[in-house]
Formats: C-alpha cells, structure tokens, sequence
C-alpha cells in the first residue's frame, strides 16, 4: 500500500518498482509558439531528474520533442524518461485523429565498466553497430520501441494521447500492449530516454539499448488545430510496468515543482490539474 496520503490520488494494483513524483509545469506564451512542459524532481533512488516536451504544430503536423535534462547521469531504471501524455483539443472535447508517422532518436548499448555503444535500430530487432537516427516508431508486435496511442480522457492519466516504450497495462484500456514495446518485465525499459555519457549503469539497465537525450515523435491529421489546442497539462512517466497515478494541483504561476516524496510499491507520475475555465 501506498504509505503517503497525497490529494487526488487515483491508487491502482501494485507494481515492483519505485519511482518518485513529477509534476509537470507549462509554458505558454500568448502568441502561437511551441508549447513546453517542464517537471523536475528526484527518482525513487534519490537522483535529481528532469524532463522537458515540446509540442509545436506546423500546418497539419504534430512534433513532440522529449529531453531528458536530468543535471546527473541516468544510471538506474528509474532515472528514465519512458512515457508522455499530452492532449490537444478544442472546446473540452474535439480532439484530431492522430496519425503516427514516426519516431527517431540516437540509440546507444550502455555498458556498465566501458563505452557506451552507438546503434542505429530499426524495428523489428534490426541493430547495425553506428551513429545515425534510429526508427522508433512501434506499431507492431515486437517492434519494441515507442507505441503512441489515443486514449480515453476520462481515465487515468486522464489525457487524449500516449506514447511510451514500457507496458502498461495497469492503465488499461489506456495502457501500452507489451507485445510490441515489451517483452514483458524489466527489459521493456529498452529506449528509454536516458542522459550522460558512458553512464555505468545498474540493474536491469545494464546492457539495455537506450536513446541518450532527446527523441522527437510527429504526428499528422492536426487540420483545424492550433498551438492554442495543445495541453494545459501533461504527464512524464518514468521507469518500466506503472501503476498508478498521482494528481497534484496546480503550482502557483510557472514555478517547477521539485518533489523529493518517493512512493512505495509502484511507478508513479504526477502531472498539473486543468486551469479553471480551460
């Protein structure tokens, strides 16, 4: 059980794994312009994490970007970035029909001890040692990578659109089929996002095949959408068989939240309430 008493917590079955709260913060000028998430924080293991997405909208296209900006090297399964929600829509509840379209990023074998290793990947299980912007886009069984679904707004984590590398079938009917970001169990973290050079990693990130730093997703059907449509909120996810989410309200103006609470007995997210009126 979850020993901290949080406000809106929507509690599901447990998991095995820790992983500390984010809670996600936007930035939104007045004009049309990308529309940037921020969250901060500390992972179950105690290391300072951050994250950003970028969501900017060009004609019909969607271009997410993720970073991973953690200030220290990710050297633990839950030091990474391996899912985002977001959501665009109009008047509470239009929303595009999304059309996946693709997904790079630079893969690497980090290596605990040596090098990290760069590979270019392309799906299914095509690895060819080198630098160059991997495939990322899964779609079918065992392509391993970074799934995007539409999702039901109305459940957990209460956003219009996924895309994550890890299963999640805690989320279900909103959650990621491990046959094709899986195998199921820790190895699913492969391509996560991680950050750092030559990182030692630990446990089951060891030998894992990872993106370093940043992974851009597009999408398209964005016709009648703008910039203005994206968001308010967003949730990061990190580490590999969620469980559950948590709610945090709103921070006050466009302060980041640095959350050191770690919560026992499974991975967690937190992500910012709707403004009032939106």
């Amino acid at each position: 059980m979850n020993p901290f008493r949080l406000p809106s917590r929507r509690a599901l079955a447990p998991s095995s794994l820790l992983v500390a709260l984010l809670l996600a913060s936007a930035v939104t000028p007045a004009r049309a312009a990308p529309v940037v998430f921020n969250a901060a924080g500390f992972s179950s293991v105690g290391n300072p994490v951050k994250f950003k997405a970028t969501l900017a909208i060009t004609g019909t296209l969607l271009s997410v970007r993720l970073d991973n900006l953690s200030p220290v090297p990710s050297k633990d399964a839950s030091d990474v970035l391996s899912s985002f929600y977001f959501d665009v829509v109009k008047s509470g509840s239009i929303r595009p029909a999304l059309t996946y379209l693709s997904g790079t990023g630079q893969v690497y074998q980090v290596l605990s001890g040596t090098t990290d290793r760069p590979f270019v990947y392309q799906p299914t299980s095509s690895l060819t040692p080198g630098f160059g912007p991997s495939n990322l886009k899964a779609v079918n069984t065992n392509d391993k990578t970074w799934q995007f679904r539409a999702m039901n707004p109305a459940l957990p984590p209460l956003e219009g659109f996924g895309i994550g590398t890890v299963g999640n079938s805690a989320l279900s009917p909103n959650g990621f089929t491990p046959s094709i970001v899986g195998p199921a169990g820790p190895t699913q973290i492969a391509f996560s996002l991680y950050t750092g050079a030559d990182i030692d990693p630990i446990g089951v990130l060891a030998s894992q095949y990872l993106v370093r730093d940043t992974a851009t997703f597009t999408f398209g059907g964005l016709a009648g959408f703008s910039e203005a449509d994206i968001g308010p909120d967003a949730t990061f996810g990190l580490g590999t068989m969620p469980d559950s989410i948590i709610e945090l309200p709103e921070p006050g103006g466009m302060a980041l939240a640095a959350l050191g609470a770690v919560v026992a007995g499974g991975w967690q997210v937190a992500r910012r309430r709707r403004r009032a009126g939106r």
